[in-house]
């Protein structure tokens, strides 16, 4: 049995894991950790072989994304938003609402989203929030461009001068009017036009992040990019492509036109 007794910063580590599974249907690795908590990779590779000794995760040594809390969600700490020093209770604090649009760049016709989210947000937390309304699984890396800036996750083996993404607020960089480039998956290249198509004031009792509108299917992951994308499309809606079982093994049954609202909005929910 699993010790019952964890410091504060242990029951925040396995808060974020139970957080982290349930919104993304699948375990943190140790990388997600350490943007969360804003620490070094030693610091939480040690955090997740102290967790393992006391009994409250259990993991497959060696493998990714294999971490599983032990502990009944009941008895955990309600997690904190490390960037905002806040708990994030998921409620509408009374400051502005960007209404941002975010079209897939390329994609015809167009896979878009219409969000609304708090003005003081960070990029982190909009790179959070992209995700979940996109349907992408964060497997890879990302950032923000503003202009020639670039924002994200600094790492000293990147080509470009990065900014950290977690201490710039949304409203610092981005006005009505503004665009600004969300890319994610460096290899696929997934480039999202994100538009502030205006600036309103936060309804009566309605949560933030929330997704009002959008239209078709996200791209499977690693697919391709923009053009991969076409490709397999192509042989999806040929039985006698010479690639349909194989994508039909790897994906499944796809609906390029499927968006359901209720369901990214239960993503967002699970955010906050």
């Amino acid at each position: 049995m699993p010790e019952r007794e964890w410091t504060e910063k242990q029951g925040q580590y396995l808060a974020f894991i139970y957080n982290y599974t349930v919104i993304h249907g699948r375990p943190p690795a140790e990388a997600d950790m350490q943007r969360f908590f804003g620490t070094s990779p030693p610091t939480v590779h040690q955090m997740v072989l102290r967790l393992d000794e006391k009994g409250l995760i259990a993991r497959e040594p060696g493998e990714a994304r294999t971490i599983r809390v032990q502990v009944s969600p009941d008895e955990l700490p309600l997690l904190k938003d490390k960037r905002k020093g806040k708990k994030m209770t998921g409620k509408s604090s009374g400051v502005s609402i960007y209404q941002i649009k975010v079209t897939l760049r390329g994609s015809k016709p167009p896979i878009w989203r219409r969000i609304q989210v708090e003005a003081d947000t960070t990029l982190a937390e909009l790179h959070a929030i992209l995700q979940a309304v996109m349907g992408w699984w964060d497997y890879h890396l990302h950032q923000f461009i503003i202009g020639e800036t670039y924002y994200g996750v600094p790492h000293p083996d990147y080509m470009v001068d990065m900014l950290d993404e977690s201490a710039v607020p949304l409203n610092e960089i981005a006005d009505a009017g503004s665009k600004f480039i969300y890319e994610y998956d460096f290899g696929d290249g997934w480039q999202h036009v994100l538009e502030v198509e205006k600036i309103l004031e936060p309804e009566p009792g309605q949560r933030y992040p929330v997704c009002v509108k959008g239209r078709r299917a996200t791209p499977p992951e690693d697919v391709g990019g923009i053009w991969g994308y076409e490709q397999y499309l192509e042989a999806m809606a040929d039985p006698d492509h010479p690639e349909h079982e194989m994508y039909l093994e790897w994906r499944g049954e796809f609906d390029s036109e499927a968006f359901d609202l209720e369901e990214v909005n239960a993503a967002l929910r699970e955010l906050g």
